[in-house]
């Protein structure tokens, strides 16, 4: 009975700690945070020097 419990107590512990993780993906300069490219939409990373606001790529419908 005694594991019992402490299994329980392990589980909520893990399952707490994994909710309350940051995920900074609002501010993320990652590419790995960036959108890619799928069957419906084709996505255009622009340069530095061609960028006209805050995003850095343009998402573009491809039609079928």
């Amino acid at each position: 009975m005694m594991w019992h419990k402490r299994g329980l107590l392990t589980l909520a512990v893990l399952f707490l700690c994994a909710c309350s993780s940051s995920r900074q993906t609002a501010n993320c300069t990652s590419v790995a945070c960036r959108p890619q490219s799928d069957d419906r939409q084709l996505v255009i990373w622009w340069q530095p020097a061609l960028r006209t606001g805050p995003a850095d790529f343009s998402r573009v419908s491809v039609d079928d």
